[in-house]
C-alpha cells in the first residue's frame, strides 16, 4: 500500500507531500491542472527513465520518495535476492534526478540499479492509463490475465509455471549448446585426418629427450675424428706411456715421494706435499679417462649419413611446426594428442546433449499439458465475468470470449496461443479486440478484467487514469460503483473527471495551479467534506455553483456511504 509520496523540484512542483490511506481515493482537478505530472512522479520511483528536463529549477536536484507498507506482497525474496534490509512497515523507494541528466535510484536507502527499483516498483504499483489498455491486445498479457485467475485456484499453477520457465530456459540454452557443438563436430571431421597424420608422423619419429644435441655431437666429433683422437692419445703418451724418454707421471710420483719425506719437517712442506698428491690424483684421473675415449673413439662405428638424415628430419619438424627448440616438438606432440581426443570426444559431447534434450523436452510436454487444462478451467468464470461487467457499464450486446489454442512449437509462455474475441454489437461476430474494440470499450474491458482480479488476487496499489474516457451518466455510476467494489480488495487511487465516480470515493484529492507573476506551480491538497461537496458541485455545474447541482452533489455523497 502507498502511504506517502514526496515530490521536490519536479516539473511543476516545487515541493509537495501526500499521504494517502487504504480504500478508495481519488483525484480530481480542471484539464492542465497537474494530475499527469504526479503520475509522472510515481513513474520515476518505478524505474522510469528521466532526464535534467524534468527539473523545475535546475541548480537543485529533483527527488521523489515513496513510502510504502508491503507486508502482504511476500516480497521477501526479492529483498534477500538483492541484498537490502526487508522494512515491510516502511519501504522507501527514491529517485533522485541530477541537474547533468544523471539519475539515482534507493530502496530503504541502498543504492540500486535502475532495472531492481523497476522490478521492486512494478511488483508493489500498478498504474494504468487509456494508453495501457492497448497491451490487452497482446497475446502474452492476455496470458499473465489468465494465469494469474488460475494461480487463485490453484497454487500448484505457480509452481508448474515457475518449473516451466526454468526447463525452457535450460531447453534453450542445451539447443544454442547443441547448435555449437554441431559445428565444432563438423570442424573436427573436417580436422581431424590432418591432426591424426601430424601426431602419427611425431609418433612414428620416436624422438628421445636432448637427442638433437647428442646428434650433433656425434656428428661433429665424427667430422673432427683424427685430431679427437691425437689430443686424446697424446695425453696418455706425455703422461704415462712415452718411450722415448721418460713419462711425466713417473717423475711427478718419484718428486711426490721427495716431497714426503721432508712434509715431516715443516708444515708448509706437508701441505705442498698434500697439494701434490691431489695433482697426482688429477692427473691419473685424466690419464684413464683419456684412454677410454680415444678407445670409444677408435672402436665407434658411425653412420653419419643416418645420422645427417636423422638431424634433417628434426629440423623439418621443426619448421613445420614452427618451434622455436627441439623441446617444443614434445609439447607439440601432447597438443595434438589433446586435439585429437577432443575431436574424438566431441561426437560424444553431441549425443550427450541430444540425450539431456530429449529429457527437457519430455518435462515442459508434460508441464505444458498441467498448465493449459489449469488455464482452460479458468476460462468459463473469467468469461462470464468480464462479459457480465461490460454489459452493465453500458456495452449492452457485449460479447467477451477467449479463445485458447494449442501450439506446435513452445514458447516461453507455454504452448497455448490465447486471443481475446470482442463484440460490442447484435448481430456482428467475435473478433480479435485490436479489430473491433473502440478505445472506450478496451477500458471497460480492462477495468472489469482488474476488477476480477482484486476479488481473487492480492494485487498492488492500484492507479487508474483516464479509465472513463467516454463514459458519463448511468454508466458512470455503474463504474464508480464497480470501482468502490475494487477497492475492499486492494488500495485503489483514481484520476478521473467524472463527479459519479469522485462521490464514491473514501478520499479525495484535489489537484490545482497556482499562478504567481514568477511562476507556475501544482499543488494537490485532500479535502475535507464541506469541499467534497463544493468540488462535486463544480464538476456537476461548471465555474456557476447552483443550488440544484449543489443538492445533487449531496445526493451523490449521501447514495455513496
Amino acid at each position: 500500500m502507498l502511504k506517502h509520496i514526496s515530490i521536490r523540484n519536479y516539473a511543476l512542483i516545487e515541493e509537495l507531500e501526500i499521504e494517502f490511506f487504504k480504500g478508495f481515493s481519488v483525484i480530481t482537478g480542471e484539464t492542465g491542472s497537474g494530475k499527469s505530472i504526479i503520475l509522472g512522479a510515481l513513474h520515476l520511483i518505478m524505474g522510469q527513465r528521466a532526464d535534467s528536463k524534468t527539473l523545475m529549477n535546475r541548480e537543485n536536484k529533483c527527488i521523489v520518495e515513496g513510502f510504502f507498507v508491503i507486508d502482504e506482497y511476500q516480497l521477501n525474496s526479492f529483498f534477500f535476492e538483492n541484498n537490502l534490509d526487508f522494512e515491510p512497515e516502511h519501504t522507501i523507494l527514491r529517485r533522485e534526478i541530477h541537474r547533468n541528466g544523471k539519475s539515482r535510484a534507493f530502496i530503504n536507502d541502498s543504492p540500486v540499479k535502475l532495472d531492481t527499483l523497476k522490478e521492486l516498483g512494478t511488483k508493489i504499483i500498478d498504474i494504468h492509463s487509456q494508453h495501457d489498455s492497448l497491451m490487452l491486445n497482446k497475446s502474452n498479457f492476455q496470458l499473465d490475465l489468465i494465469d494469474q485467475m488460475a494461480i487463485s485456484h490453484s497454487s500448484s499453477h505457480q509452481t508448474n509455471l515457475e518449473s516451466f520457465s526454468q526447463a525452457f530456459k535450460k531447453a534453450k540454452i542445451l539447443n544454442e549448446s547443441l547448435t555449437y557443438a554441431k559445428k565444432n563436430e563438423i570442424e573436427a571431421k573436417e580436422k581431424l585426418d590432418y591432426y591424426n597424420y601430424l601426431l602419427e608422423e611425431l609418433k612414428e619419429v620416436n624422438l628421445i629427450e636432448n637427442e638433437k644435441n647428442h646428434l650433433e655431437s656425434s656428428i661433429q666429433i665424427y667430422e673432427n675424428r683424427e685430431n679427437v683422437l691425437q689430443t686424446l692419445q697424446k695425453i696418455s703418451f706425455v703422461l704415462d706411456n712415452n718411450h722415448n724418454t721418460r713419462p711425466i707421471l713417473p717423475q711427478l710420483l718419484d718428486l711426490h715421494r721427495d716431497l714426503e719425506k721432508i712434509s715431516i719437517l715443516n708444515s708448509a712442506y706437508n701441505e705442498l706435499s698434500n697439494r701434490f698428491s691431489s695433482i697426482l690424483i688429477e692427473l691419473s684421473d685424466i690419464t684413464k679417462e683419456s684412454d677410454i675415449l680415444a678407445s670409444n673413439v677408435e672402436s665407434q662405428s658411425i653412420n653419419i649419413q643416418a645420422l645427417n638424415q636423422r638431424i634433417n628430419m628434426i629440423n623439418l619438424l621443426e619448421q613445420k611446426h614452427q618451434t622455436k627448440q627441439f623441446d617444443d616438438l614434445f609439447n607439440k606432440k601432447a597438443e595434438l594428442e589433446k586435439k585429437v581426443s577432443n575431436f574424438i570426444s566431441m561426437e560424444d559431447k553431441v549425443h550427450d546433449i541430444k540425450k539431456e534434450i530429449v529429457k527437457v523436452n519430455s518435462i515442459l510436454n508434460t508441464l505444458v499439458v498441467k498448465i493449459s487444462k489449469q488455464r482452460e478451467k479458468v476460462l468459463p468464470s473469467f468469461q462470464t465475468y468480464v462479459e457480465m461487467q461490460i454489459q452493465k457499464m453500458g456495452i449492452k450486446n457485449g460479447k467477451f470470449k477467449i479463445q485458447i489454442e494449442p501450439r506446435q512449437i513452445h514458447n516461453e509462455w507455454g504452448a497455448d496461443d490465447i486471443q481475446f474475441l470482442f463484440s460490442g454489437n447484435k448481430g456482428i461476430s467475435l473478433e480479435e479486440l485490436n479489430k473491433v474494440a473502440s478505445g472506450g470499450e478496451t477500458s471497460r474491458l480492462m477495468l472489469s478484467i482488474k476488477s476480477l482480479l482484486t476479488m481473487h488476487v492480492k494485487m498492488p496499489t492500484l492507479i487508474l487514469d483516464e479509465i472513463d474516457v467516454g463514459v458519463s451518466g448511468k454508466i458512470a455510476g455503474k463504474m464508480a460503483n464497480l470501482l468502490q467494489k475494487m477497492s475492499i480488495n486492494t488500495q485503489l487511487i483514481v484520476i478521473s473527471h467524472l463527479p459519479q465516480i469522485a462521490a464514491k470515493a473514501d478520499y479525495h484529492y484535489k489537484v490545482h495551479k497556482i499562478d504567481t507573476s514568477e511562476k507556475t506551480e501544482t499543488k494537490i491538497y485532500p479535502l475535507d467534506e464541506k469541499e467534497k461537496i463544493e468540488e462535486l458541485t463544480k464538476m456537476l455545474s461548471g465555474e456557476i455553483l447552483s443550488n440544484a447541482a449543489r443538492e445533487n452533489a449531496k445526493a451523490l455523497r449521501m447514495n455513496s456511504q
